[in-house]
């Protein structure tokens, strides 16, 4: 007999992690694991707001799919008025803590639901490491990111130890200075590369302390799973790079992919979405369309998204723009002065959209992107171009693997240097004339439509990442069945 298998899975509360942890979820769930899915109160009362749903809706809707099922939520001590993913350091810092009402909430027995078989972590939820320790079962580090990224922040006491954190200023602005000593035949890595809480200027900051912690801690692993694809990333030695003391590191992603080609919508929002922006889409010609979205937690000054409002007036493109009611750190904004008049028959603006639904439109010709990694699996695996705007975290090594290993799009000059840094309304035309048109474009185009079929391929039966789920569900079974 199969002995039941039970996965928790335990999501960090950012946009950009419950997603694919959900649909992980879900995968999951198909290879016949019963899945209790844990998050914080406060993103799991998000999540059910925007989707104008009750928990006891959500549950009937995930069941009513013929998975085996719960929620539970935690607080994360934080109060109410608290900005959490506008103030990462300290929501980290919380998190770091929470390990106590985990086990707590884990601990309650409940007959329906089987033995824990294992725990499947955010790579960044520390607090995870000792609750598996005290209940006796695996600990899965599943990374949110490409390889290349994971490899570098699980290493970041030992790139201390050489020097290369803090990362200096006249380090980040040598496109010369080139680091070569991570394990895993990741290609050679610039300063810039280097997870961007770990720079010099964050030095005082919680971020920095918080960064550091979580990554001597990302070392305590009985498993590893990564959200990309082999064929993304050929070149780099996942289990050398990221195994720990010999255990299985594997790719399985992008894990929305099989969902989506399935018909499934997977995507869990943390805010309304605007769903008229599909009929306007309809209307576009094919390809004509550059989308522009910066994600759920960038920031942008007011003089900077009035010098990009002025440059996608001007590249003449019809545009979808995701503009959040938060984007200019919470201020209200206004738009230049006869902005929204002036391109109304070829734009649109919503504060919040599907974004894969958008991406797989027949009209998208671009992706204006702050290079999140969910942002580039999902572009990747349409097949969009991209042009890299990025913010903080691991956005600054996508951006450049996107423009230099995989060459399917452009960036900004200087913005890996300085964040902050305001490009101009001309550089903002130029650059998104390069991705929709001319002879770059048809280039760009052939790459990422390689890519896209390669990750359709890697996640269909027979492909390397469905491979690598099922050895990781056989491999579970293997620990379920010894308990028996």
């Amino acid at each position: 007999m199969m002995s039941p298998l039970h996965a928790v899975i335990v999501a960090c509360p950012a946009q950009g992690h419950v997603n694919p942890l959900m649909n992980l979820a879900e995968l999951l769930a198909m290879r016949g694991f019963f899945i209790t899915f844990v998050t914080t109160e406060w993103m799991d009362q998000r999540l059910l707001k925007a989707a104008s749903k009750d928990a006891a809706a959500r549950d009937r809707e995930i069941q009513g799919r013929g998975f085996k099922f719960r929620f539970l939520a935690i607080p994360d001590g934080l109060p109410p008025e608290h900005g959490r993913t506008s103030e990462i350091g300290e929501l980290l810092l919380a998190l770091q803590s929470l390990g106590p009402a985990l086990e707590s909430v884990l601990s309650v027995a409940d007959e329906s639901v089987p033995p824990i078989t294992c725990i499947i972590t955010d790579s960044y939820l520390s607090c995870t490491a000792e609750v598996a320790k005290n209940l006796g079962v695996p600990r899965v580090v599943f990374w949110t990111t490409c390889t290349a990224y994971a490899i570098i922040l699980k290493n970041a006491h030992f790139l201390l130890s050489q020097g290369h954190i803090p990362v200096k200023e006249e380090d980040l602005k040598s496109k010369d200075k080139l680091i070569t000593c991570l394990p895993g035949k990741i290609p050679p890595i610039r300063p810039t590369d280097i997870v961007s809480f770990f720079r010099e200027k964050h030095v005082s900051e919680v971020i920095y302390s918080a960064s550091l912690y979580e990554s001597r801690i990302q070392n305590i692993a009985d498993y590893v799973l990564v959200n990309t694809f082999e064929e993304l990333e050929g070149g780099i030695d996942a289990q050398i790079g990221l195994s720990v003391n010999g255990c299985p590191s594997l790719a399985i992603g992008p894990v929305f992919l099989p969902n989506f080609l399935q018909g499934r919508n997977s995507v869990y929002s943390m805010w309304e979405e605007d769903k008229t922006c599909f009929q306007w889409l309809d209307g576009q010609a094919q390809g004509s369309v550059l989308y522009v979205s910066f994600g759920s937690m960038a920031i942008k000054s007011e003089k900077q998204l009035h010098e990009l409002a002025l440059g996608l007036e001007a590249c003449g493109y019809p545009f979808l723009w995701v503009l959040r009611s938060d984007i200019a750190d919470g201020k209200s904004l206004d738009l230049p002065e006869g902005f929204k008049d002036r391109t109304k028959d070829r734009a649109l603006i919503v504060s919040w959209t599907n974004q894969l639904k958008v991406l797989s439109h027949l009209s998208i010709g671009g992706f204006l992107t702050h290079s999140g990694w969910n942002s580039t699996l999902e572009a990747i695996s349409m097949g969009i171009p991209m042009i890299g705007w990025p913010y903080c975290g691991d956005q600054f090594l996508n951006c450049r693997f996107v423009k230099d290993v995989w060459n399917v799009g452009f960036d900004f000059k200087g913005v890996d240097v300085d964040e902050f840094k305001v490009v101009t309304q001309e550089i903002v035309e130029s650059t998104i004339r390069s991705i929709m048109e001319g002879s770059s474009r048809v280039k760009l185009r052939e790459n990422v439509v390689r890519l896209k079929e390669a990750a359709h391929k890697a996640v269909t039966e027979g492909g390397t990442s469905y491979s690598n789920l099922n050895t990781f569900a056989e491999d579970m079974q293997k620990i379920a069945k010894s308990r028996v």
